[in-house]
């Protein structure tokens, strides 16, 4: 997105004057062409606090964290304050809070009328969130503090305790590189992160930023464009399709760990998608056309693609201006 594009180059080029030896540590990164984040923590003793703000027209989504550690490194508390500003339907996460132990962690999701809590199996981790890297680096600071030029570094993702603990091959090459499992760094001496580049992931340091304008900044410049979208989604009305009408969207919709499962139930279809092992609740499906369907909360879209024949062969899922195509899989008999 060229808004995005042009926001982390100004941002890049004005960023470099404000360099200092005892700044807070800042990321800025981009994710395809239409995601922008960037990232700043400072520590104090053993706590680390920082935040990490997604760009992702028109949503500016900001997780303010804190972590403790232990006296060798290892986190033993991870906080974690979600919100949207901006966003008129307030998400119903509120916060997420983890306690490590030796061998497990307590993971509490604070929700805005209730709690959930979750205790995975997990040893020496370190939390890894989106394109949030400070876990990352204060694993390989740590490496680097006690000599250790190879070890397995353990990452999970706080805010999906389903999902599989990874468990990352991690070494340096020399004294300006660091490998953890497929991705590559620039990092100095100390092992702080200069940079990353992996597929369409691109991240670099760069000096502090001021992150509540900048947040402000994007909130004002998405405002109107989310209220247009807003008026678009209200503006949807439902149509009845027969059954025979449903029945040929049925199937499975894949690309790489993403899965889109399509299925009817009575005069509806309905819409579950699967990343890896994560497995989200199904959402009823509701048709504005004989290819497009919708669902009011959260809003999203649903585009169905057909050949000249008029086999359906990938859908299209739009949230806000986000599109992802996923082909259809084939039945084995095909």
């Amino acid at each position: 997105m060229r808004l995005l594009r042009l926001a982390a180059f100004v941002l890049l080029c004005s960023a470099t004057h404000l360099s200092s030896q005892s700044a807070p540590t800042t990321f800025l990164t981009t994710a395809g062409k239409d995601t922008f984040c960037f990232e700043q923590y400072s520590r104090k003793g053993n706590v680390v606090s920082g935040t990490w703000v997604v760009m992702h027209s028109p949503g500016v989504f900001v997780h303010d964290y804190t972590i403790t550690l232990s006296n060798d490194g290892l986190p033993t508390h991870y906080t974690m304050k979600y919100t949207t500003p901006g966003d008129p339907n307030p998400p119903q996460l509120d916060s997420v809070d983890v306690v490590y132990g030796r061998d497990s962690a307590t993971i509490v999701f604070i929700l805005k009328d209730s709690s959930v809590t979750h205790r995975v199996a997990m040893r020496d981790a370190f939390p890894l969130l989106g394109q949030s890297f400070v876990g990352v680096e204060l694993a390989l600071l740590r490496l680097r503090r006690m000599h250790i030029d190879s070890a397995n570094v353990t990452l999970h993702p706080p805010t999906q305790p389903s999902s599989p603990i990874t468990i990352a091959p991690t070494r340096f090459v020399g004294s300006d590189t660091a490998v953890l499992g497929p991705i590559r760094m620039h990092v100095s001496g100390d092992a702080r992160i200069l940079e990353l580049h992996n597929g369409a992931l691109d991240m670099r340091r760069v000096a502090p930023i001021d992150v509540h304008a900048l947040t402000d900044g994007f909130v004002k410049k998405f405002a109107a464009r989310r209220v247009a979208l807003a008026a678009a989604a209200a503006a949807r009305v439902e149509v009845a399709l027969t059954e025979a009408q449903l029945d040929r969207f049925v199937g499975d919709y894949k690309v790489g760990a993403v899965t889109a499962t399509i299925t009817r139930d009575g005069d509806h279809l309905a819409f579950a998608l699967q990343q890896g092992q994560q497995q989200q609740p199904p959402f009823k499906l509701l048709a504005s056309s004989s290819t497009e369907f919708f669902v009011r909360k959260p809003d999203l879209v649903i585009t169905f693609e057909t050949d000249a024949n008029g086999a359906v062969t990938s859908l299209t899922i739009g949230v806000g201006d986000t599109r992802q195509r996923l082909p259809r899989v084939k039945p084995p008999s095909e």
